[in-house]
């Protein structure tokens, strides 16, 4: 025979609970029990943002209205291969997680909605910077084999910078110091010279 059992919510409080039982579930938490649960929750929020109408309306607004259509390294346009947008300072990963460390070092109480519309709201408000890039340069990027100049990027990072500098961890602030200091002199190519460039324009 099937228990009968009477769930109630806590409406304000976005929680359900029953008389019947001591656990209740609450849709915001404030920390993880685990270092992987922390990773997955960052993981998840991120590929909410990519997944949004938001996400595809933002890289849209940057291709068809701003008219940024070529990759700033190979300057090959859109109407001959994919172009990207590539988040650099913060990357996206490093974004969510340095808005996920605030809340909690501010012991508020969160959920995967909460941090990635704050995640979006940064794009729309122009506070983090990207490159465009040709899918094969993005991907060349990630595996290590590219490094771009910080005058290259767009978007006001700054801002990020002044808000979430405190509650970025060590390691990713490494990563963006290193990103901050190449520049055309002591980047492995040029843009009038890109590795493959004669290749492609022949």
């Amino acid at each position: 025979m099937i228990k009968n059992t009477k769930i109630n919510s806590e409406v304000d409080g976005l929680e359900l609970y029953s008389d019947q039982y001591p656990f209740r579930l609450s849709l915001r938490i404030s920390n993880f029990e685990s270092e992987a649960d922390y990773v997955k929750f960052i993981r998840n929020c991120e590929k909410a943002i990519r997944g949004s109408i938001e996400y595809k309306q933002w890289r849209n607004y940057i291709i068809d209205v701003l008219g940024v259509q070529s990759c700033m390294i190979t300057n090959e346009r859109m109407d001959q291969c994919t172009i990207e947008v590539h988040h650099h300072i913060p990357s996206l990963f490093t974004l969510i997680k340095s808005i996920t460390n605030k809340l909690m070092d501010q012991e508020k109480e969160f959920s995967t909605f909460d941090v990635a519309l704050e995640g979006i709201k940064y794009h729309f408000q122009n506070k983090i910077g990207y490159v465009t890039l040709i899918k094969s340069i993005h991907e060349k990027f990630h595996n290590g084999f590219l490094s771009v100049p910080a005058t290259l990027i767009k978007g006001n990072f700054k801002a990020f910078l002044d808000e979430y500098s405190s509650h970025i961890d060590d390691e990713d602030l490494d990563v963006i110091q290193q990103r901050l200091s190449i520049t055309e002199n002591n980047c492995e190519w040029t843009i009038d010279n890109y590795p493959g460039q004669q290749a492609m324009e022949g």
